[in-house]
């Protein structure tokens, strides 16, 4: 009985490979060499909707629960706050701006690792840098947070006409960078969000005890980190402590790839 591929074998056997041009084949090198390898540079409608596909496939990956509970939250915040204002209280005493900081860490906490991240040998095999979908997941939570402070605060100061809407911003926004780039490093760190939890909330919790008319004098012996004038200081540490995070999880995703 003769082999499955043995008139395969017998057709090519008795194929006569074709001769080479040796004329024809220098002439399409030459060809092939002088068009011009310009790099294609992807236009800015081409950015914009490859921006666009990845911030909707991350917003899928955070959980629901992570949007009810940060809008919850601050909801009730800004329900004490315009019950309970005086305009002898302070910007930064305000219970919404103290509450808002500690939920945007606390959902920033949960961004990263591996248990928050089902996907995740999908995701390194694709040509997207685990940076650039950190730092979608990144921008979109922060978003998130940063547009319920900006309604809340419109919402306070419409309310109470005695609150300066720009010195009301300032006092959430600058705090909220910097708890919630430290709790984004502190995951990238020590690769758990508890951790990363428990230690903002340490964090902020001395500083709104401190602020307090019963604080103890140990609790007023910690530097206040909400002064106004530290406010560009927050800023520049948010940034610092987000650049670090996004390369240490680079760094150690290409390594566990």
């Amino acid at each position: 009985m003769k082999p499955p591929d043995h008139d395969i074998r017998a057709f090519l056997d008795g194929w006569p490979a074709p001769t080479v041009d040796r004329a024809a084949q220098a002439e399409l090198v030459r060809r092939l060499q002088a068009i011009p390898l310009t790099p294609l540079r992807p236009t800015v409608r081409f950015n914009v909707r490859w921006a666009r596909l990845i911030l909707r496939a991350q917003f899928r990956l955070v959980h629901p629960l992570t949007w009810s509970a940060s809008a919850l939250i601050v909801a009730l915040g800004v329900l004490v706050t315009a019950t309970l204002y005086q305009p002898s209280i302070s910007a930064g005493d305000l219970p919404f701006v103290l509450v808002a900081p500690l939920v945007a860490a606390v959902g920033v906490a949960f961004l990263y690792g591996v248990d928050n991240d089902p996907p995740l040998e999908l995701q390194l095999s694709t040509p997207v840098s685990p940076h650039i979908i950190l730092l979608a997941r990144l921008a979109l939570l922060y978003s998130f947070n940063l547009g319920l402070g900006l309604a809340s605060s419109l919402a306070l100061a419409t309310v109470h006409a005695e609150l300066s809407l720009t010195p009301l911003i300032l006092a959430w926004l600058a705090p909220m960078t910097a708890l919630s780039a430290l709790a984004f490093l502190l995951s990238v760190l020590v690769f758990d969000p508890l951790v990363s939890v428990l230690a903002c909330f340490a964090l902020w919790c001395s500083q709104v005890a401190r602020r307090a008319e019963i604080a103890l004098p140990a609790l007023r012996s910690l530097p206040d980190l909400l002064r106004a004038d530290l406010y560009p200081v927050m800023f520049l540490a948010g940034a610092v402590a987000i650049l670090l995070a996004l390369w240490l999880a680079d760094r150690e995703q290409r390594w566990s790839a």
